[in-house]
């Protein structure tokens, strides 16, 4: 017998929010999402080893780790939407 184990990173589109790119040098919007990575068995995620929060410049596809407020904020107004 034998089995398929690996990880995997899953992210997930939250929200999307104004921010200076340091790239483009302009104010632009970003999507704010939301990374996980698993522990999978036989390609299906079952335990969850922990995630981060990162934002992606829309123009130039800049990504970068968010900061612990902008985190805060991140997940504010995701919880206030609903999501």
């Amino acid at each position: 017998m034998f089995f398929l184990f690996g990880m995997r990173t899953k992210t997930k589109a939250l929200n999307q929010i104004q921010y200076p790119c340091s790239k483009c040098s302009r104010q632009t919007v970003f999507t704010a999402m939301e990374s996980k990575r698993w522990f999978t068995l036989f390609f299906i995620p079952v335990i969850p080893l922990g995630g981060s929060h990162l934002i992606r410049c829309n123009l130039c596809g800049l990504t970068m780790k968010c900061s612990p407020e902008l985190t805060e904020q991140i997940t504010a107004k995701s919880m206030a939407a609903g999501a």
